[in-house]
């Protein structure tokens, strides 16, 4: 199975072991793109199937540099949702933007039975709140994840929950999709446009 294969089964909601999970994941850190190492850490974490003191215990067990593993420990986060949200992050990380928090919920000031939970938020010291939503295919296409909702009533299901974050003090909302995963440059053209910061103090992992 390749690095990427590897990381790709890893990452899928219901994965096998096919040696440790730990051993799998630091396979995964040390030969595939960070992109991919970072969602199936996610995963794994998200399920509860490792710690982090498990990995660096399988550390011990192989040679070469541990770093690539140590950075994924690093930005691991379970609160990501799905492997796609979990690549979104990554790319934001690899291109040098401030880490945003995931999964916080707004509440509406006009009426506090609704609210918005959102995948990225960025809060800003002077006060600017950016959010950024990742928004796959599916969730205009699939009967699932719509309610078997028009695209159209989905549209604007979605300009009234962006009209809910404003209420709540966002200032910036981004919406990338499937296609600024793939293609980086749409998702840091946005991510510009929106003043994202660039993040300072970087880890002695990050270096080289």
């Amino acid at each position: 199975m390749s690095a990427k294969a590897l990381c790709s089964f890893l990452s899928a909601p219901a994965m096998m072991s096919v040696t440790t999970v730990e051993r799998a994941l630091v396979d995964c850190a040390m030969h595939d793109d960070f992109r991919y190492a970072l969602a199936a850490f996610d995963s794994a974490f998200r399920q509860r199937r490792t710690t982090a003191d498990a990995i660096i215990d399988a550390c011990d067990s192989v040679s070469g540099d541990c770093g690539p593993v140590f950075r994924a420990l690093h930005y691991t986060d379970p609160l990501a949702e799905n492997g796609g949200e979990s690549l979104c992050r990554a790319l934001i990380i690899e291109y040098g933007y401030a880490v945003p928090k995931l999964q916080r919920e707004f509440v509406d000031p006009a009426n506090s039975f609704n609210k918005a939970r959102v995948d990225f938020v960025w809060h800003l010291p002077d006060g600017r709140v950016i959010v950024l939503e990742y928004d796959g295919m599916q969730k205009y296409v699939d009967p699932r994840m719509t309610n078997r909702r028009s695209v159209q009533q989905v549209v604007r299901d979605q300009l009234e929950r962006d009209a809910l974050l404003k209420r709540a003090g966002v200032t910036t909302i981004v919406h990338a999709t499937y296609d600024d995963v793939r293609n980086p440059l749409g998702l840091v053209a946005k991510l510009d446009r929106a003043e994202v910061p660039m993040r300072t103090g970087l880890r002695f992992f990050e270096h080289g």
